[in-house]
């Protein structure tokens, strides 16, 4: 399975690095190539997607559209990743990024993953001997199955919520984490357990 991380920040560049170290052929999109630290071989965003399984969306909430359009039409088969936060900033002139995505790239075929908690828990979600939960959600049960295996590979406890008219609770799911990790002095270093 090829992956497409478009984004080589806080996300983008975990998921890369974690994805690569488990096996699987990722490579990082980019506009700027040469700002790749990651250790992940990069390529232009368009270039990163072609032959690509997977495609994930890890830029800042405001250009989802602009990378999708730099991506370019994408087919139904190829699932695409949100993993992007638009509770305080807009992909304007959309309200969701999963809208975003669609409108640039041609395709609808989204699931929402890997938003809702701190990026740190990308790197280890073992808290002593006890995983923490990943949410998702979107509109295709084939898709859905294939970034349930992506995040489990990572450690994760998978947990589907539903459809995309779910994206606004994974979204305000992360507005909680925030909240719980600077506002009540949590730390970073938190994530959520089902028990």
């Amino acid at each position: 399975m090829k992956i497409a991380v478009l984004g080589a920040g806080n996300i983008g560049g975990r998921l890369a690095k974690r994805w690569a170290a488990v096996g699987y052929d990722v490579v990082v999109g980019l506009r700027d190539v040469q700002k790749n630290d990651t250790g992940v071989r990069a390529a232009t965003l368009k270039s990163a997607c072609e032959g690509a399984d997977v495609v994930v969306f890890a830029v800042p909430a405001t250009a989802a559209y602009e990378t999708a359009k730099a991506v370019g039409p994408l087919t139904r088969n190829v699932v695409i990743i949100d993993a992007m936060n638009a509770v305080f900033r807009k992909p304007e002139p959309y309200s969701k990024t999963s809208e975003a995505i669609a409108a640039g790239c041609g395709s609808d075929n989204v699931v929402k993953c890997f938003n809702w908690i701190g990026a740190e828990n990308l790197d280890d979600p073992n808290y002593g001997g006890v995983w923490a939960d990943m949410l998702l959600c979107g509109n295709s049960v084939e898709a859905k199955a294939k970034v349930k295996t992506l995040a489990e590979a990572l450690g994760f406890n998978v947990y589907d919520v539903g459809g995309l008219d779910k994206e606004g609770l994974l979204e305000q799911g992360a507005a909680l984490w925030g909240a719980l990790a600077f506002g009540a002095g949590l730390g970073r270093n938190i994530a959520f357990k089902k028990k």
